[in-house]
């Protein structure tokens, strides 16, 4: 008698985790669905992010150039070589006009 008292504990015990087991299955659904939602944003937020690098070393090689420019304008050669002297208001004229250019081509 003890012997099937015990058996009927350790069933009853085996059917509660079993039933709860079930019960969670719906659950799981909901969090295969976010899971599901997240992965996409995460996907959504890559091509963002590898986008934006692309825009940062296209403007960092545009800053290359207009950093080579200024210095050709500003060089002693080149001030010498130029009968009327630019101004820095000038300069800084040419180098906003082809950053513009640059930049929306």
């Amino acid at each position: 008698v003890i012997q099937l008292l015990q058996l009927a504990v350790t069933f009853i015990e085996k059917l509660g985790a079993h039933i709860e087991a079930i019960r969670n299955i719906p659950c799981l659904d909901c969090s295969v669905k976010n899971m599901n939602r997240a992965l996409t944003k995460i996907s959504v937020l890559v091509g963002e992010t590898e986008e934006l690098i692309e825009n940062m070393l296209k403007w960092k090689e545009q800053q290359k150039e207009v950093s080579s420019i200024t210095k050709i304008f500003s060089g002693d050669r080149f001030k010498n070589s130029m009968r009327i002297p630019l101004l820095p208001v000038q300069l800084s004229k040419i180098v906003k006009i082809f950053t513009n250019k640059r930049l929306w081509n």
